[in-house]
């Protein structure tokens, strides 16, 4: 998968995007972002992701549907006295994900990334984000007032900001 160019939210998905993952304060919110690749045959440098319609997810981090444990990612140098739950963390209902899938290809669309809030820190990959993304991919990050920023994470070390662009019809 080739570095998205910028990502484009059309028809008010970043404000949608936003208030869905200020929603689920002060817990860790997601969403899957469907929409399009925009790669053109002529201009290979032309790599636009045009992200359309928003689903939100439920977050079942420490759940006992939850696949994810920190027992699975102890080898990071997180601080020991922060507490894993929620607030801190995320995990995509797998049912989610099936569903965002199904409805993508019926409406000839694609499941583009997750996006995820940290409702008390910044809009940046943190150190568990990193290690439990699948590579190269994007990700799309909230910070605790609603403001989005794109990530492309090439692998658990190397991450790239990417640019965002906001199109509306109105």
């Amino acid at each position: 998968m080739k570095i998205p160019k910028y990502i484009e939210f059309h028809n008010e998905t970043n404000y949608v995007l936003s208030r869905f993952l200020k929603a689920a304060e002060p817990e860790e919110g997601c969403c899957i972002l469907i929409g399009k690749t925009n790669s053109s045959a002529k201009d290979q440098k032309r790599n636009i992701w045009e992200v359309t319609h928003i689903w939100n997810c439920r977050n079942i981090w420490g759940e006992k549907e939850s696949k994810l444990l920190d027992k699975n990612i102890s080898g990071l140098s997180i601080q020991a006295d922060i507490q894993s739950s929620k607030t801190n963390r995320f995990e995509i209902d797998p049912k989610d994900q099936i569903r965002s899938q199904q409805w993508a290809r019926e409406n000839d669309l694609e499941v583009l990334c997750c996006a995820h809030s940290h409702p008390s820190g910044e809009n940046k990959p943190s150190e568990i984000d990193l290690f439990l993304q699948q590579s190269p991919s994007l990700m799309v990050i909230s910070n605790k007032y609603g403001d989005l920023k794109a990530w492309w994470i090439e692998n658990k070390l190397n991450f790239h900001s990417v640019k965002i662009e906001i199109f509306s019809l109105m």
